[in-house]
């Protein structure tokens, strides 16, 4: 059995859990998700806990997939998920406006970026922006959409970064021997 999908969910007061028949609803103060659940994953809501069991050894894999599905909704509706964006390179830099990242890194045009329903932001300075939401998922495929836009590049290390990102650095050639 998965280690954490062994133990339970524990969901706040303010937190709503619905199961139906293979999707569990999960509606709180930040938002509403809604999670498929796999064939043989039974889901069951106790109290203040949701207990995810499987019938049979076959589909062991998905209860502890399951289990972090529901523990990252649980925990994206009642506090949110961010993360930290930060433009390095000489000049480059961006501005929030409303649900518009304008971002200006180095190409001959700026580059308007429109946050998709559920994603907001904040400006820290110009070198770096704050994504909040309240759905994992959505706000990782967010951040790499940004980076596509101005990758890092492995000499200088320039470009689109997350906060806490371990870039390793290239070396050069070495002049003619």
């Amino acid at each position: 059995m998965s280690r954490l999908a062994s133990k339970p969910v524990v969901f706040e007061a303010g937190v709503a859990v619905n199961v139906d028949g293979n999707h569990v609803q999960v509606k709180g103060p930040k938002g509403e998700l809604t999670i498929p659940v796999a064939t043989g994953i039974e889901i069951k809501v106790e109290g203040g806990q949701i207990h995810v069991n499987r019938r049979d050894d076959s589909v062991k894999p998905l209860q502890g997939l399951t289990w972090s599905l529901i523990n990252n909704a649980v925990i994206g509706v009642s506090k949110g998920f961010t993360r930290k964006v930060e433009i390095v390179g000489k000049g480059w830099r961006s501005t929030v406006k409303g649900n518009v990242i304008n971002l200006q890194v180095g190409h001959s045009h700026p580059v308007d970026f429109e946050l998709p329903a559920g994603v907001s932001a904040t400006q820290e300075n110009p070198g770096s922006f704050i994504l909040f939401s309240h759905d994992k998922q959505l706000l990782g495929q967010v951040c790499a959409n940004i980076q596509s836009i101005r990758p890092v590049e492995p000499y200088k290390l320039k470009g689109i970064r997350l906060e806490g990102q371990v870039l390793r650095q290239k070396v050069r050639k070495a002049a003619g021997v």
